[in-house]
């Protein structure tokens, strides 16, 4: 087996040093598990370009995400439209991604590389971006802008800053008027948030906020009725101690369009913020992308 591990040197807050500790820890275990393998550390504006060079001008069986759900979301993008697979060592905060394919540490993600077993897996897309885990409009992108003006001016910790940012954002309340364009319907809500999954998460204890199948070639859409700070407060509030929401709207789809009426909207893609602009085209991607090894 032979891969390439893109290392993101910013993930989990490790610094240069520790990332290149961490560098020389995944190679030995590598070597160990019979993979032949290289390192490349890559700044995060460059990791999809890098992917897939590698992918194009090497002759690798896999290109190795290590870092958090940016990061392999950032290296899948890269790989779509090749026939080399997407292989993941969990390094981020949260890993949503790599849990939902069953991989929970770096041993486990070793193990699942020198396998080389693979999987074809769907992808989401909106306005010709990708997505693996979800996309979201409305509440979660401004939270995720106010952490990090709040990390920049105060140099809080992560959580902090985000428990701040939670607070002033539910403080100001912002409702979304959208129009959600379905196949052969149409329908508007006045909601805190729209997110659409890659395929659908689960809404029921122990299992919320995670993904069954990854393969099913499904967007979920999940509005929420909450129209006031003390019922919003109270989402959230269930959402920290997983419980199911009994406000939350699914929707399961193939394609949908999202319109507003802002000229332009902050989008989150796997929990980086992007802007664009309305109409949002959401779209799935059934069997995009190769994975090594997982649940999936």
């Amino acid at each position: 087996m032979k891969v390439a591990i893109l290392l993101n040197a910013r993930a989990g807050g490790f610094t240069q040093v520790e990332c290149e500790q961490r560098t020389q820890e995944i190679l030995a275990a590598c070597r160990a598990a019979d993979v032949q393998a290289t390192a490349h550390l890559c700044d995060p504006a460059r990791l999809s370009v890098t992917a897939r060079q590698i992918a194009r001008d090497t002759d690798v069986d896999a290109v190795i995400a290590a870092g958090g759900d940016g990061t392999v979301s950032a290296v899948a993008a890269g790989l779509l439209g090749t026939n080399v697979a997407l292989g993941v060592i969990p390094l981020g905060t949260l890993n949503h991604f790599a849990k939902d394919l069953g991989i929970k540490d770096v041993e486990t993600a070793i193990a699942a590389i020198a396998s080389g077993a693979t999987k074809r897996i769907d992808v989401g897309e909106v306005n010709g971006r990708v997505f693996i885990n979800n996309s979201s409009i409305g509440l979660y992108p401004e939270l995720v802008v106010e952490r990090e003006t709040e990390r920049r001016r105060s140099g809080r910790s992560r959580w902090l800053a985000m428990a701040r940012a939670a607070l002033r954002t539910l403080l100001r309340f912002p409702l979304l008027h959208v129009a959600i364009a379905l196949a052969g319907s149409v329908f508007s809500t006045h909601t805190p948030f729209v997110l659409v999954g890659n395929n659908e998460y689960a809404l029921s204890v122990p299992d919320v906020g995670s993904r069954k199948r990854l393969d099913a070639g499904r967007l979920s859409i999940y509005t929420l009725r909450s129209t006031s700070r003390w019922r919003m407060f109270a989402m959230m509030v269930r959402s920290l101690l997983r419980r199911r929401d009994p406000e939350l709207e699914r929707i399961s789809v193939t394609r949908a369009d999202i319109v507003t009426n802002k000229r332009t909207l902050r989008v989150a893609l796997d929990g980086e913020v992007t802007r664009m602009a309305p109409p949002l085209s959401y779209r799935s991607r059934p069997g995009a992308l190769v994975v090594l090894g997982g649940n999936a």
